[in-house]
């Protein structure tokens, strides 16, 4: 069957793909998507606000943008108030990513392309990535965010080679849904503007119908905005900024390796501008084999009508430029990027492919395939890693819940959340807690026991209150060590 006969089932077929071999991840590692703390505060807070929509009050207070929480109670709807709610939500959208890649490379093709080779190496690659993988097991907003993102992405094409109203409150709506969910996305806003003024300088359109244009993109977006802060009219300050609150930029930090942050002291391997760089050459993002490709595809954007190429290029560009600043170091923060990266492979699998002599071509066919076999090998690895350390963090809350009275007091810090979901301990965060608050429960207390990595507490948090906190226990307090878990230690506390 011709390949051309094939193009409508693509797309179906790389998302159900793609679901499959996430699904296959979830059954074979067990992993409910739950680890460290974010994911439990995300699930927690979904639950929170299901409860206070019923009695219908406004949402609470959080954190972060509250975009991914209504998500899982929408997919709660169909499977009840459990972790698996949050993790089905981030399965399918990190599914889909796969055929919206193959659809934009179509979009930057489409006067080229006679068969969707790139386009479909390019969505196989986004289905078998080992970091979109991960993010799309775990209970997180990173693969909804990047889905709206992405969706935005391609309905800004749309708009750019229509210029059709429909088209940019369409993009301004899915934008809008990105920024609700992860605000970094909002740095979007910047390659998405040049993008159009560049469209209607082509074009020559009126100034007034780009002031039109402006006004509906800006009221969009403001409306839903407005929305998500409803409920802060009646708070004396805003919700949902937590993490805008801690962030700070500098160009500088993009040549560090050390850094000290609202989470401590990092010794980092790399400096941050190097380390915000990998991705394009990393098996967990970019597979080294395809790396020449999205180098090509970056060159045949001279090609490309100027609104077009800067939307692509704008969109990793503009985000490296930040995360290069930021001082912190974090592998899933790339992500944001990822999906351009995709399409400029794609686009360079299709260059290569015309110009190869026909009797080349089955080579450059097995070069790909060998390149996302090796992909998925890596992507095994990785996700095989990472679930077997949570799996092995909630089996030593369970140990500990098991090892201690029932009506203990735990203090805990970096398995906290964990051990709170898992179990019927009362845990209490060594973070939160001040040195009022740990007199008080060394008075009424009768069993109080506290785990912790100490070597991490008084290394990377040295100075902040999890060490100060440690340091007035071990003033204070005898401190005797019970059991070891790894790096972690669980400890009798007796005045």
């Amino acid at each position: 069957m011709p390949m051309q006969r094939l193009y409508p089932w693509l797309p179906l077929f790389l998302f159900l793909f793609a679901l499959l071999v996430r699904l296959v991840f979830v059954a074979f590692s067990q992993f409910d998507g739950l680890y460290g703390q974010d994911p439990f505060a995300y699930f927690n807070y979904a639950l929170s606000l299901r409860a206070a929509l019923v009695a219908g009050q406004p949402p609470p207070p959080f954190f972060w943008p509250i975009g991914y929480p209504m998500l899982i109670l929408f997919t709660a709807v169909f499977i009840g108030p459990h972790p698996v709610a949050g993790q089905l939500a981030s399965l399918l959208t990190g599914a889909a990513i796969a055929p919206l890649v193959y659809l934009l490379v179509l979009e930057y093709g489409r006067e080229r392309l006679s068969a969707p080779r790139g386009a479909l190496t390019a969505g196989l690659l986004a289905a078998v990535a080992a970091q979109l993988l991960l993010s799309s097991l775990s209970v997180m907003a990173d693969a909804p965010a990047l889905l709206w993102a992405t969706l935005s992405a391609l309905s800004m094409i749309r708009y750019l080679r229509r210029l059709s109203w429909q088209w940019l409150a369409l993009t301004a709506v899915l934008l809008a849904f990105a920024i609700l969910t992860r605000w970094i996305y909002a740095l979007l806003i910047l390659p998405w503007g040049c993008s159009a003024l560049l469209a209607w300088r082509a074009t020559r359109i009126p100034l007034r119908q780009m002031v039109v244009a402006s006004a509906i993109a800006v009221a969009i977006v403001g409306s839903i905005f407005g929305l998500h802060f409803v409920a802060d009219l009646s708070r004396s300050e805003l919700s949902y900024v937590g993490d805008l609150t801690v962030y700070s930029w500098n160009p500088a930090n993009a040549l560090q390796k050390e850094m000290l942050n609202a989470d401590g002291r990092f010794h980092y391997e790399y400096a941050t501008g190097h380390f915000y760089a990998r991705p394009t050459f990393h098996p967990a993002y970019i597979f080294p084999l395809f790396a020449p490709f999205w180098l090509i595809g970056l060159w045949t954007m001279r090609r490309q009508k100027p609104a077009l190429a800067v939307l692509l290029i704008g969109w990793p560009l503009t985000v490296y430029l930040f995360l290069a600043g930021v001082p912190w170091q974090n592998w899933r923060f790339p992500l944001t990027f990822f999906p351009p990266l995709l399409v400029l492979v794609g686009l360079g699998v299709d260059w290569v492919w015309a110009w190869l002599a026909i009797r080349w071509r089955p080579l450059l066919l097995a070069y790909c395939l060998v390149a996302l076999l090796g992909s998925v090998f890596w992507a095994a690895r990785d996700v095989g890693a990472f679930t077997a350390w949570a799996n092995q963090s909630k089996q030593m809350t369970l140990d500990v819940g098991r090892q201690i009275p029932a009506t203990a007091t735990l203090l805990a810090f970096g398995l906290t959340a964990t051990m709170q979901h898992y179990t019927a301990i009362d845990t209490r965060e060594l973070f939160s807690l001040t040195e009022q608050d740990l007199q008080e429960i060394m008075t009424r207390e009768t069993a109080v026991y506290l785990l912790i990595n100490p070597d991490n507490v008084q290394t990377q948090w040295a100075g902040k209150s999890p060490a100060q906190n440690l340091a007035w226990l071990q003033t204070h307090t005898r401190l005797t060590p019970i059991a070891q878990y790894d790096d972690f230690v669980l400890y009798q506390v007796a005045p």
